[in-house]
Order: structure tokens, then sequence, then C-alpha cells
């Protein structure tokens, strides 16, 4: 009489991906790679006050505790500095009340990689992502696609960068382009006519209606992630408006800078 093996299913257990880089709060819970549930808030104000209820409401809808995490990807930035603190802090008080791992990524990365995946871009092409950072400045950086199934990869560091040299730049080859920069600065990258790019970079296709990650988007490169047993430090590009702004709100306090 042979002897029966029980079958293991083997499973990634619970996992977070927690986003709020620039206009959307967005919470995706997954397991072995496949959405169990995602929510994305429009509401930049109030990420704060939304992000800990929300996260306790769908934990609670699917029967598990906050602290079962056992992978949690962050989006680092670059981007808004208030959201990236939020979600940071929120994935290191996790990790510290279960056994979770952590995991940073990068945001231009992820607008570039739902690119692809919404145009199925194969290798390699080019996509480019313009986020906007301050008044007459912009995140630039370029990616290659190498197909849908795989995150797209940078082909150089963040640039911070004024729009028109964004715009200098982008025109040097066809390529994809997406991201809040572009709509931020519609002078610069609206299209002279359907179906092709902005003046002076004609041959480029302006994706200015993505200007949020997927959730699937998110997911893969969460996969993809390399994740550690410590907080996730931010992503930081341009310089910090209260820095630059120390001697003014020092002497509204009647303080020296």
């Amino acid at each position: 009489m042979m002897a029966r093996t029980a079958e293991r299913t083997w499973s990634t257990g619970p996992e977070l991906v927690l986003n709020a880089a620039e206009g959307a709060l967005q919470i995706l819970i997954t397991e072995n790679g496949r959405r169990r549930c995602f929510e994305e808030w429009r509401e930049p104000n109030r990420a704060t006050e939304l992000l800990a209820p929300a996260l306790e409401q769908m934990c609670a809808a699917l029967g598990m505790a906050p602290s079962a995490f056992r992978r949690i990807a962050c989006v680092s930035g670059p981007g808004a500095f208030t959201g990236i603190r939020l979600v940071l802090a929120t994935a290191a008080a996790l990790r510290r009340a279960g056994h979770a791992q952590l995991a940073g990524l990068d945001y231009l990365q992820a607008l570039a990689t739902s690119a692809v995946m919404r145009r199925a871009l194969l290798y390699p092409a080019p996509v480019v992502v313009i986020t906007h950072a301050r008044r007459d400045l912009v995140h630039y950086r370029p990616f290659c696609s190498y197909g849908p199934q795989i995150p797209a990869q940078p082909l150089g560091p963040v640039r911070l960068l004024p729009p028109a040299e964004a715009l200098r730049l982008m025109s040097e080859r066809p390529c994809h382009v997406c991201g809040s920069g572009l709509g931020r600065n519609g002078r610069l990258f609206e299209p002279e006519a359907t179906g092709m790019g902005p003046p002076g970079a004609p041959d480029a296709v302006v994706m200015p209606e993505l200007v949020d990650p997927d959730a699937e988007a998110l997911a893969l490169l969460a996969r993809h992630g390399d994740y550690f047993p410590r907080d996730i430090e931010p992503t930081y590009v341009r310089p910090c408006d209260a820095t630059e702004n120390l001697p003014e709100l020092a002497a509204r306090q009647g303080m020296d800078g």
C-alpha cells in the first residue's frame, strides 16, 4: 500500500503596496502576485487622515490583521515630501508590529511600467517620464521597455530640469512620454495636431492622461522588489521648500533662521 503525500500549497502570504508620491493615495493588497484588494483616493490633502482607516477596513474585509503582511513595498519617491513620509512611516510601523520585510519602489519607474503595460510596448521601446517637481522644474528620467511582463528599466538617473530642457531631451528620438509634468506645462507639451507630438518633439507619443501608476504596474514592481528587514529611505531629488523658506518661516515666529 503506497503512502499518500500531502500536497503543500506555497504562498507568498499577504503583500501590501503603498503609494502617495503625487496626486493619489493608492493601497494595494496582493497574494502570489494577484490583486486581492485595491483602493485609490484622489484626495492629496487628506492622505494622512485616510491611509490608516482605509487600510484597517481593507484588512478587516479580507479577514486579516494589518500585522500579517509578509512584504510591504512603498513608493519612496521622487515626489511630494508629505506623501512619501506618510507611506514610509506607515510601513515602518507595520514592520515593527509584525514580521514584514520592506522594499522601496521608484515612482517614475512605476509610471514608465504603466505606459509599457497600457500600450503593450516591446523591447527596446523608449519611454520618458516627466513629473511636476515645482514651478518651472520637472523630474525627468528615460526608460527602456522590456515588454509588459518586466518592469521598465531606467537608462539614466533622475534629473531635475526646466520643462524646456526636458522637451529638448525627449525630442532626440521617438518615444512614449507620460507623467504630471505634461499637463502642468501644457503650453510646451500639448500636441500640435492629432497623432503628433508637441512642437519641438513631433515624433513623441504623449500620454498626458497617465499621471498615476496603474495597480498592475505597482504589483509588478513589488514582485520584483528587493526586500530587507529595515526601514526604507526616501528618494528626494528637489530641495525641500521648508529649507529654502527657513529665513521667512523663522521670521514669522520671531526667530533667527
